[in-house]
Parts: structure tokens; sequence; C-alpha cells
């Protein structure tokens, strides 16, 4: 389990798919993301967590100070020679999570790790245009850069939407005010 200043990363399990579910189900979120466009069954839920872990893909359940359950994160396709992969956060289900600083700490959390304890040197991810709360997160608080844009990308809300491509490289991490912290604490060395 990794422990961030407001939220914890720990490994999917099997017991937590209804919760998953509910993140999935709910629209605030289905909205604004480019994967999991509909609503899907448990029977659905169980096979994708059972096809999803191992190899390059590693999905973990994001949970607040009090354990609950408010989102979802990882590290897809781990490409282990140009030491990269693809990371996302999506937060929401039951639990009211916006706007207070959970998702930018599961971000540097993420980052800290896949830089410091994985031995990754970028990371890359897509955010819908729309998405205003991610792209704040990734691109302003987290120190991310849109590196280019998909003109009428995704189908959402009845039209078509842009997607950015974002990306961070360990570098730039590294230059963030609280980027120490978080070394800090994923590998426990000051």
């Amino acid at each position: 389990m990794l422990k961030g200043k407001l939220v914890s990363v720990r490994t999917m399990e099997a017991a937590d798919l209804a919760e998953v579910k509910a993140i999935n189900d709910d629209p605030g979120v289905r909205g604004n993301v480019v994967g999991w466009g509909w609503p899907n069954s448990a029977a659905e839920m169980e096979r994708w967590h059972a096809g999803s872990q191992g190899g390059g893909t590693h999905r973990w359940i994001v949970e607040d100070d009090e354990n609950r359950v408010i989102g979802v994160t990882g590290l897809w396709d781990v490409d282990w020679q140009s030491r990269n992969a693809l990371t996302a956060l999506k937060l929401g289900g039951v639990h009211d999570v916006r706007g207070r600083g959970l998702g930018t700490d599961a971000i540097k959390l993420v980052m800290a790790f896949a830089f410091y304890d994985v031995g990754l040197i970028r990371l890359h991810s897509s955010i819908l245009t729309t998405n205003r709360a991610s792209l704040k997160a990734y691109v302003d608080k987290c120190g991310w850069s849109v590196e280019g844009t998909s003109r009428e990308h995704v189908w959402r809300h009845g039209k078509f939407v842009d997607l950015h491509q974002v990306g961070i490289l360990k570098q730039d991490f590294d230059r963030l005010p609280d980027a120490e912290d978080y070394i800090t604490l994923v590998t426990g060395r000051p």
C-alpha cells in the first residue's frame, strides 16, 4: 500500500468490484473519461478484473482517510525498454470527493511510485478537453504538459470532443515544490 498525504493507493481486489462499478456507473465520471462509456454488469466487471492484472497492467484502488474506495488508478501498457507507462485516475462513485485535493494527491503519489520505485522516466495519459477538473489536476497542479490534441476524437454528450494527449517526465516531477515529500512517502528515504 502507498500512503499519500490525503489518500492511500493499494492493489485492486475482486472484493472492490462493487465500488469500482459504482465509480463506473457515476455519470459524472463516465461523461468525463475516455474509457468506460457505458455501465457494466457485475459479471462484466468480474471478467474485466480477471483479465486485467499482471504483465504490463497494474490497477489500483484509491481510498480516502476513512478507508472508503473513492477511485481507480494504476499503470497500464508498461514499456520496460523505454521506461514509460500509461496512467489515469477516476474518482467518484457514491462518495463526494471532488474539490478536496484527493485527486492531486493520488496523481503525485502514483508519479513518485512510478519514477522512484518502479524506475520509469515518463508517464502519459489522455484527457477530454472538456474535463476541466482533470486538466487542472494533471496540468496545473501536477506539472504535466499537453503534448498534442486529437480533434473530435471522442463522442460525449451528443457531440465529438477533442482529446488532449498529456505527459510528464521524471525531471518535470522533480521540479514540483512538494516532489520530495512524495518521494519520501514512497521510498521512506528523506
